[in-house]
This record gives C-alpha cells, structure tokens and sequence, in this order.
C-alpha cells in the first residue's frame, strides 16, 4: 500500500502529465515566436537592444499610419509589404505567432495604441501590442481576439505565463463577437496598465514591474491581418 505523501505524488505527476502538450490561444501559448517577415524570407527582424529615447514630453515618439511604402516602425529588415495605408502581416500558413518589435519605446508612462484589420483568421487568433519587450522571448502581451475575448500574458523566456488569469479570456465576452477590426490601447502609469479595445476600457492590469520598454504588436499563427496604425505617445 502506497503512504500517503506516495499516493499525494502520485496523483501530481498524472496530473502534471495530463496538462502538457501544445496549447493554442483558447488558454495560454506554448512554443516559439517568430519574427518571419513573409513566406519567401528567412531574414528576421532588426530588434534593438534598447529603445528609442523620448523627446519632448509633448512630442509624439510615433504615429504611424503606413501612408508610405517606405515606412520602418519596425526596422530596415522588416520585409512585410505595405500599400493601401497598411503593413500586410500575412501569418496565415505559420503555427507561430509573429513578434514585431518597433524602434521606439516608453522610457516612462504613455500610450501605446494599434489599429488591426483582420482580413482572415480563426476566431480564436489574437492580436495585440507587446510591452516591456527585452526580446521577442522576453515580453508582457496585451491582445483581443474576434471572439470578443481579451488576454493578457507574459511570454519569460518564451515560457507562457498568465497575468491575469485564464478565466478573463476563455469566458469573458466584454466584447462584441466577430469585429472585423481591433484597436488595442495600452495606457502605461508606472506597474499599471489600463487595457482598452477598440475604445472600451477592459482591464487595469497591474504588473510586478513597470510596463514601460520596448513595444511592437503581435500577430497569432494562422492570421492574415493588416496593420493600419501603431502610436506611441509619451505622458504629459
């Protein structure tokens, strides 16, 4: 007959065993990200070890709606194209999900803002900004997806972890189901993060650091999705 503390074990180890495997954004990532720039390149993105510095606290370190094609919020190595007032983020073929990371950042509180255009994607495919990115393995992620449901994770090491809990995003439905569009806004105050999308303040999300740092936007696998806009506008 097996102790008790034995049989306790026992049942953690099944358990434990039960829960592994590949999730998808129905709970929480697992696997890789990648910064693949379209099918035909192998090329990766420029990421910046640190973060552009801000100007004039009035000044807006960035507000790009894609008007040119010669556009580089992301850097010269971001090879995605751009037309129509857009940066077509095809993702559509990939189980990755895509992290782009932009040449500016919050060195203290401010806005962080992008407009997406989901052209085709599953309904559980998130899209959304990245915070506080060291790398595109190191970084706190705030998305929606078209089911009317929020997320908000932190990728250590690429290792996934909750931030808010997976109840928020498996069961809420704050949001109207199938938008076509998501704009996600961030409004950084030091370890406090007030999540709105497409103008409807979700959560306030509290950090164990300050959320400022380098930002960008992700893309979930299996999405075709436009980017028309990314802002980032320190406090006054």
């Amino acid at each position: 007959m097996l102790s008790s503390s034995t049989a306790r074990l026992s049942c953690l180890a099944a358990l434990l065993a039960m829960g592994c495997g590949e999730t998808r954004t129905s709970g929480f990532y697992a696997g890789a990200t990648t910064t693949r720039t379209s099918r035909d390149t192998t090329s990766t993105i420029y990421t910046a070890s640190t973060f552009a510095a801000a100007p004039d606290r009035e000044d807006t370190l960035l507000n790009e709606t894609f008007d040119g094609i010669m556009a580089e919020p992301f850097g010269p190595s971001c090879h995605y194209p751009i037309y129509n007032g857009s940066m077509h983020i095809d993702n559509s073929v990939f189980d990755d999900p895509v992290i782009l990371l932009s040449t500016a950042g919050l060195v203290g509180d401010g806005l962080v803002e992008a407009q997406f255009d989901i052209v085709d994607a599953p309904s559980h495919c998130v899209v959304g900004l990245v915070l506080r990115a060291e790398s595109t393995q190191d970084f706190l992620l705030a998305g929606a997806n078209s089911r009317g449901q929020y997320t908000v994770q932190r990728s250590l090491r690429g290792l996934w972890l909750p931030v808010m809990g997976m109840d928020p995003f498996e069961s809420s439905r704050l949001l109207p189901y199938g938008q076509p569009g998501v704009e996600v806004s961030a409004l950084v105050h030091g370890s406090y993060v007030d999540l709105r999308i497409n103008g409807q303040l979700i959560q306030v999300v509290r950090t164990d650091l300050p959320a400022t740092g380098q930002v960008g936007v992700f893309v979930d696998g299996y999405a075709n999705v436009n980017l028309d806009r990314l802002t980032v506008v320190p406090s006054e």
